[in-house]
């Protein structure tokens, strides 16, 4: 697991992440994109994306087809309070065939510079859990799909959140054109 705070050094991207309206959509829409190198990061989520994984890329060379994404909104007066333990999968092929197949590498990005309270992250490894608060710009890269892991009740404010998967193939839900591409 790699813990980075303070991981944006560039004022004017974290200034438009913090200033586009559409940033935080729906909780659970889950996007796709096929990397910088098949089609250009014309979104600020692709853009951040490309930030993190094309010029500070920590993957020691593994092979990428995609990254899905989603951003996540938490807190005592939002329809989302917490999330339970899981393990990131093809949740499309899972249902289908009841096969577990895992991203290559998970990425939690905390853009927003907002108080709350609760909201950890909570990763299970080995029979122990570690809680990693949540915090603005900071970047927490693990292997999500080896590794369940949660979301603690926010009981005050509100968490934003933006998870990245990093997969070595395309995704079941991509391939049947079930998965919005932005």
């Amino acid at each position: 697991m790699i813990i980075i705070d303070d991981f944006i050094r560039d004022q004017d991207l974290l200034d438009r992440i913090d200033k586009d309206e559409t940033f935080f959509g729906p909780n659970g829409n889950f996007m796709w994109w096929d990397g910088w190198w098949n089609s250009p990061a014309n979104t600020i989520k692709k853009e951040l994306i490309e930030y993190i994984w094309r010029y500070n890329d920590p993957t020691m060379g593994y092979q990428i087809a995609g990254f899905e994404y989603w951003t996540g909104v938490y807190g005592p007066d939002k329809p989302n309070k917490s999330l339970g333990s899981h393990l990131d999968k093809d949740e499309a092929l899972y249902k289908k065939t009841g096969e577990l197949v895992s991203p290559v590498i998970g990425t939690v990005y905390y853009p927003k510079d907002v108080a709350f309270e609760g909201g950890y992250l909570e990763i299970e490894s080995g029979g122990e859990v570690e809680r990693i608060k949540a915090q603005y710009n900071r970047l927490i890269i693990f292997p999500a799909g080896h590794l369940k892991h949660n979301v603690t009740q926010v009981t005050d404010g509100t968490r934003y959140a933006i998870a990245i998967n990093l997969w070595d193939k395309e995704l079941l839900a991509v391939k049947q054109g079930k998965m919005t591409i932005e």
